[in-house]
């Protein structure tokens, strides 16, 4: 059995819980299981006290389907990292950000100039696309292109890097300063070998503190929860930022605290135990 959280790994006792945001994959689920019932008796325990919970992720609009079934109740939903306001609800795109079609062919030629074997894909309003060579984890939803040109009159709200390597991190690096601040690079799983782009400026920070804005929600309020550097801004930016116990060290430790692992319900262990301390909550 494991032992409940010591009051230290909590919030301090006059943290006001006012919005949970979280990220999925590797946070709420791993590898594309069902989201525990657990968490998602925690996930409704929050919004039957009326707080928002907002999910925050790196999937595009078309994985978004299995959350749904298992939790049709959720409002808006901040995906491809930031770039996308997605209702769940009424399945449709509530605010977008895009990388326009001159930045995507600069980018993509600063990158190859320096990386022959760089291979390409875009996420859209609209669906995936991928090179001809692209490796995807799901390529019969994807669209094959052999030039950025066949992305005309599509919105492109992500854009994916492969190299000839697993290694994200180093990938990140090699890639990162290319850019020149066009994009903003981030990974989600460390060897996975795949480095994602979103519009300049544009983090799940960025995108979540705007829609807290819109719901009323202060910064000091929200408590956030991930386990990989794309939820670095957000943790840090949240008024307290939740690590998963499966997280990386450098999310780990910009986290105001560390829960339990994904596979053992850290989402909702962390939740049930900060509703049951702040006694205002029933």
């Amino acid at each position: 059995m494991i032992p409940p959280l010591s009051p230290d790994r909590l919030p301090p006792a006059d943290f006001e819980l006012g919005l949970v945001a979280s990220d999925i994959d590797g946070t709420l689920l791993l590898n594309w299981k069902p989201i525990s019932k657990a968490t998602i008796d925690a996930i409704h325990r929050c919004q039957d006290v009326g707080i928002p919970f907002v999910l925050v992720t790196g999937r595009p609009i078309r994985w978004l389907a299995p959350i749904a079934e298992q939790i049709p109740d959720l409002g808006r939903v901040v995906c491809l990292n930031g770039a996308v306001v997605y209702d769940i609800a009424s399945q449709s795109v509530v605010d977008a950000h895009s990388i326009d079609a001159q930045t995507i062919a600069e980018i993509t030629a600063a990158v190859r100039a320096d990386h022959p074997e760089a291979r390409f894909a875009y996420e859209t309003l609209n669906g995936g696309f991928i090179d001809r060579e692209f490796v995807a984890h799901r390529p019969r939803e994807a669209r094959i292109i052999d030039d950025v040109s066949e992305l005309a009159g599509q919105d492109v709200v992500k854009v994916l890097v492969r190299l000839d390597t697993s290694d994200s991190q180093a990938m990140h690096d090699l890639i990162d300063p290319l850019l020149e601040g066009t994009c903003h690079a981030s990974f989600s799983e460390p060897d996975n070998g795949l480095v994602e782009l979103a519009p300049a400026g544009i983090t799940k920070a960025k995108t979540l503190s705007d829609l807290c804005d819109h719901l009323g929600v202060a910064q000091s309020q929200v408590m956030a929860f991930g386990d990989m550097p794309n939820d670095i801004e957000m943790l840090s930016w949240a008024g307290h930022g939740v690590a998963m116990g499966n997280a990386l060290g450098s999310v780990k430790a910009i986290a105001a605290a560390v829960t339990e692992a994904v596979d053992d319900d850290g989402v909702a262990r962390y939740l049930d135990a900060v509703l049951d301390t702040h006694k205002k909550y029933p």
